[in-house]
């Protein structure tokens, strides 16, 4: 039992350096957006998906463990919380667990609010590309390049570049 109380405490602390890792990784992506470094832009990208999913594996690999610790101390597999399970571990090792999952909150927190603002981002960009997108479409036939033979009288064009074969 004292392994899984030690395993659950570890894939908390990987769970939190993840996040923390997700959490610069959108800042450092927000920066490449705003520069318009494309290349950056898909690795950053490519990185926060790979974070993602290792996230996704602790949580499964914490969840198990926490449901073997809730037998084990004989708690609700369902709604064990955390103070249940604190209480039932030695003073440190509660305290631990404590300030671990005050840093996760905390750390979650953080990837919420920059995971909003890199949303709200992408949404003003998408609708400054919309608008140009819609200038461009609407402005098509009022540009169109003139025809060579219809520019200039034949002998111009014979002067610049011997445009013979228009």
């Amino acid at each position: 039992m004292r392994n899984d109380v030690q395993r659950y405490l570890d894939l908390l602390e990987r769970r939190q350096g993840v996040l923390r890792l997700l959490a610069d990784g959108l800042q450092q992506s927000r920066q490449a957006f705003i520069a318009l470094n494309l290349e950056a832009i898909q690795q950053y990208t490519t990185d926060q998906e790979n974070l993602c999913a290792e996230i996704r594996f602790l949580d499964q690999e914490t969840e198990e463990v926490r449901q073997k610790l809730a037998a084990a101390f004989h708690l609700d597999n369902q709604t064990v919380d955390v103070e249940a399970l604190a209480k039932q571990l030695d003073p440190n090792t509660g305290r631990r667990l404590r300030l671990l999952l005050n840093g996760l909150a905390s750390v979650q927190a953080d990837v919420r609010r920059l995971n909003r603002v890199q949303a709200e981002l992408l949404r003003r960009s998408r609708r400054s590309i919309n608008v140009l997108m819609n200038l461009i479409a609407h402005c098509q036939g009022t540009c169109q390049p003139s025809s060579p033979s219809l520019g200039f009288p034949s002998a111009t064009r014979l002067e610049f570049g011997g445009l013979r074969h228009v």
